[in-house]
């Protein structure tokens, strides 16, 4: 019988033998998939951030056109346009003044072809009173319609598929139509890594607006800075045969959406009033489908602005001048469309909250607009420090 020694030293060999095998004991083919697996799903991680890296737009795009679906059919009135709709008009004030609640759908040079799908996809999240229309993007010459960059920095940044894929008949010409398919993603942005700063800034604001629960400053943005001495150059709109059907077919659909009042609008340029011929052709067609259109150039005297300091180009209001538009439009809104609605204790508690952030930004904003510092100032601009706002 062997000893206790010998029975030790047997089992140690015993447990060596068995610790051996599971060494060299080959994996089993679950694991090597599951490993495969997982490489993959690194692998598409990798590529879908690289990709949200190189899709470069504005970041005000991403914000305004994300932020409206965060808003919980609490809309009264929503602002659809080019970029006039979010540096001129500021939501929050508007709410803390008059009390209804609004938006700035606004995407940067966005071209008039694009307002009926832009209408579209704002009427999937939102039940507005009142959609306003401004008009820049349907009074430029034909090439506006056609820009690459401008159609992307929309549709590239919606929800709706469908919306989006009817978008891009309606407005793409069909030779260019393939550019904007997800398959050929990496052909149209290869060149976005030489600006690492913007698509940097792009990519902060996509995470941001994922995150955040609400949207604080309602697609506002603005540059603080005030515009160039004021020159004797008068720049002119255009209304062609072609933005003549494509207004057309807005009013159209417009009829049938069922939102119950339109409004078409110009908002005050510097240097570029809108001229009789082209108001006179656009109040006959809105009047036709029994809407209404505004010219507000007349409201730079009637709203205090003031020349070059109320603006950050020729263009668009810089904060102080948004403040006094703001509050002149909203006056309009509210004696001309019944459009307040009763809102939830939380969404009253949130747009408290807008307001709040808002004035903070402005605040910055104003302080910054008499050194002409020319900073940019948006949705994300309520997180950053202020020594990182983007410049």
């Amino acid at each position: 019988m062997p000893d206790s020694n010998e029975l030790t030293q047997n089992i140690d060999l015993a447990n060596q033998n068995t610790e051996s095998a599971k060494i060299t004991e080959p994996k089993s083919k679950t694991r090597i998939v599951l490993g495969y697996v997982g490489f993959i799903l690194a692998l598409f991680l990798i590529l879908f951030v690289v990709c949200m890296f190189l899709k470069m737009t504005e970041p005000v795009n991403v914000a305004s056109l994300q932020g409206i679906y965060k808003e919980k059919n609490s809309l009264d009135v929503v602002v659809i346009g080019a970029s006039e709709a979010y540096a001129n008009y500021c939501a929050p004030l508007a709410y803390d003044e008059y009390g209804y609640t609004s938006y700035s759908y606004g995407v940067s040079g966005v071209p008039g072809n694009l307002y009926k799908s832009m209408l579209k996809e704002v009427l999937s999240a939102q039940s507005p009173k009142l959609v306003i229309f401004e008009m820049n993007g349907l009074l430029q010459n034909d090439y506006y319609y056609e820009r690459q960059g401008n159609l992307h920095g929309y549709l590239d940044n919606i929800d709706g598929t469908e919306n989006r894929e009817e978008a891009i008949k309606y407005a793409v010409t069909q030779d260019r139509q393939d550019d904007f398919k997800l398959s050929n993603f990496l052909d149209v942005y290869h060149n976005s890594w030489q600006d690492p700063g913007k698509c940097f800034a792009t990519l902060y604001t996509r995470v941001g607006m994922a995150l955040e629960p609400r949207s604080n400053m309602k697609g506002y943005a603005t540059f603080a800075k005030h515009a160039k001495e004021k020159t004797d150059e008068v720049k002119h709109n255009a209304f062609t045969d072609k933005s003549k059907m494509i207004f057309e077919d807005l009013l159209t659909y417009c009829d049938s959406c069922g939102v119950e009042n339109v409004l078409f609008a110009r908002f005050p340029h510097q240097n570029k009033d809108t001229e009789d011929e082209i108001k006179n052709q656009i109040s006959e067609m809105t009047s036709a489908h029994g809407y209404e259109f505004v010219d507000f150039g007349y409201a730079k005297e009637e709203a205090g602005i003031v020349p070059i300091d109320d603006y950050y180009n020729d263009e668009h209001f810089n904060a102080k001048g948004a403040e006094k538009f703001t509050s002149f439009l909203g006056n309009y809104i509210t004696s001309h469309y019944d459009v307040k609605s009763e809102k939830s204790e939380e969404i009253k508690e949130s747009w408290a909250k807008s307001v709040e952030n808002t004035k903070e930004i402005l605040t910055s904003a104003k302080a910054d607009i008499s050194d002409n510092l020319g900073t940019y100032y948006y949705e994300l601009s309520v997180y950053l420090p202020k020594w990182l706002q983007v410049k």
